[in-house]
């Protein structure tokens, strides 16, 4: 069974998407310092998903989740009080995907 942990902050985290050259979509995610690419924008919500639960875990197993959440003016809740497996965590993150090239359109997401 998963925990989940919700991250909350002053808005939600925007990626931002275009097209490149051969058609991928790449996102690119200032406010966490991230990019990452897919060959469809559904592909893309999935990979963006994947990727902050693995930069998350990778914070959390280095004990340096708490200060790169304050450094970014973000705060976690639920945060369980004693150990657990780290593979039943999962964050929930607000995030927005805005896509440029597909009519200029907006995905949100969580």
């Amino acid at each position: 069974m998963a925990h989940i942990i919700n991250i909350e902050g002053k808005a939600e985290i925007q990626w931002l998407a275009q097209r490149s050259g051969s058609g991928r979509w790449i996102g690119v995610c200032e406010a966490m310092n991230l990019s990452t690419e897919a060959e469809s924008l559904d592909e893309l919500h999935s990979v963006i998903n994947e990727t902050i639960q693995l930069v998350l875990l990778d914070l959390l197993r280095d004990n340096e989740l708490d200060k790169f959440l304050k450094d970014h003016g973000w705060r976690t809740t639920h945060m369980p009080m004693n150990k657990i497996d780290q593979a039943d965590i999962e964050f929930n993150v607000p995030w927005q995907l805005i896509a440029k090239g597909n009519r200029d359109s907006q995905r949100r997401s969580h």
